[in-house]
């Protein structure tokens, strides 16, 4: 783990503060192919006036903010006037703001209903459609969870650098499972999406985080032991916040979050602080039938995004990812450190503190606050990992050692004394990739 040269690799990120701001626009709630979709039909809940209002709240908040579109394959083919004037307006905001537009496959879950031929085949199809209807190239994807295998064959086949294709922690909440990465920009292996890889078995892709979840709060499986309720995916998604919550937790929750990437210290430490959040239209109008001031809610939380750190940017996908992978031409070089408090608002526990050390070859969870720190996740990248083969599978984490969803009973938090006395490789890697740093030393006995 400790380079052969022995002395520290560091950071070389150098770009400062970014939120991506992705939208969905389908037909059916869930697309799981070409031709079969699960649960409501949404295409009341889609307009042009909708398409309108969700950017105009965004540049409202933000003038100069660019955002990704990501349509299903329903919302591309309809051939209804509803589904052609939404088209046409999705198109006006790329032409007049720089937005991108890019397909989202199989309703965030592709590899759940698709082979991998047929997923191919979809994204193929649907990248012709987008640049033939929208005269623009397609860059991205908003895929929800993607397999290595498509994810390599759209870098390849079709020229795709990003790719929104993990949902970082989700396990045991919505449709499938994928927890096991790291939080932050990575190329995955060609082996599993989840896992940062170098050499050959890289992607050359930027692979993202699709909602910026509350740290502390990401430890839950699901919603929470007893029927508490308490959402593991609380964050920055306005469905687990904003929808769910008194307005005053919510709008707290979503401050506590935003300021633990791009105060100062996190930017600093990391040459990165990043946000990301998906905000599917259909949901914008189902929060609107409730609560008419919501999307002014939503945009007045934007607004002080960039009121508290002028120099944040918002940008489509496709070009943060760009510019990460420009900034980053090597994985080995990726040392992120993240660190957030607890809010006290439903699971992110007040006292607690979550420090997440995430590298190439590992990433280590620790908490403490309320106890001694613990080490609550151990997930080695380096040994062979396979993704599931078969349709319908939905468990596609990459489980480590120890796994912070504390499903099994080897998932038992340790003290971290004890840990890194059995693990010293690792200790060397915290020591050559983060140094001295204060964080560190706080944590280590």
């Amino acid at each position: 783990m400790t380079p052969s040269t022995g002395t520290p690799i560091g950071r070389r990120l150098t770009l400062g503060r970014r939120l991506t701001i992705n939208t969905v626009v389908r037909r059916h709630q869930i697309e799981a192919t070409r031709d079969r979709w699960l649960w409501e039909d949404e295409s009341e809940r889609h307009s042009a006036a909708l398409i309108d209002r969700f950017s105009s709240t965004v540049r409202d908040a933000v003038p100069d903010a660019r955002v990704t579109w990501a349509l299903s394959w329903g919302a591309l083919t309809d051939d209804s006037p509803r589904y052609a004037e939404v088209r046409r307006e999705v198109a006006r905001c790329a032409e007049a703001f720089g937005d991108d537009v890019t397909f989202v496959p199989g309703g965030f879950f592709p590899n759940l209903y698709g082979s991998r031929e047929s997923v191919a085949r979809d994204i193929a199809d649907a990248v012709a459609l987008i640049e033939d209807e929208f005269q623009r190239e397609t860059r991205s994807l908003v895929a929800g969870f993607l397999s290595a295998e498509n994810t390599a064959r759209a870098r390849e086949e079709l020229g795709i650098r990003t790719v929104q294709g993990n949902i970082w922690s989700q396990f045991d909440i919505d449709l499938q499972d994928g927890d096991g990465s790291i939080a932050y920009p990575y190329r995955p292996s060609r082996e599993h999406f989840l896992r940062p890889a170098r050499g050959d078995d890289r992607i050359d892709v930027a692979m993202l985080d699709g909602w910026t979840v509350v740290l502390v709060a990401a430890r839950a499986a699901g919603m929470g032991p007893d029927g508490t309720g308490f959402n593991s995916r609380l964050g920055l998604g306005p469905i687990e916040s904003l929808h769910r919550l008194p307005r005053a937790d919510a709008l707290a929750e979503l401050r506590a979050t935003s300021a633990a990437h791009l105060g100062a210290r996190n930017v600093e430490r990391n040459g990165l602080g990043w946000l990301t959040v998906n905000y599917e239209i259909s949901e914008v109008h189902r929060g609107l039938e409730t609560d008419p001031g919501l999307l002014d809610a939503w945009g007045g939380w934007l607004a002080s995004l960039r009121e508290e750190w002028p120099d944040l940017a918002v940008t489509p996908i496709a070009d943060f990812g760009a510019e990460w992978s420009a900034a980053n031409p090597d994985d080995a070089a990726l040392a992120y450190l993240l660190q957030q408090e607890g809010s006290g608002v439903q699971a992110s526990t007040l006292g607690e503190r979550v420090t997440w050390f995430m590298c190439a070859d590992f990433r280590l969870g620790v908490v403490d606050g309320t106890s001694d720190p613990l080490v609550f996740d151990y997930t080695d990248y380096r040994p062979e990992a396979q993704e599931p083969t078969e349709l319908g599978d939905r468990r596609w984490s990459l489980l480590g050692e120890i796994n912070q969803k504390r499903t099994r009973p080897q998932d038992t938090p340790q003290p971290i004394g004890s840990f890194l006395d059995a693990h010293p490789d690792v200790l060397a890697g915290l020591g050559t990739l983060w140094g001295a740093r204060a964080e560190l030393a706080e944590l280590l006995p």
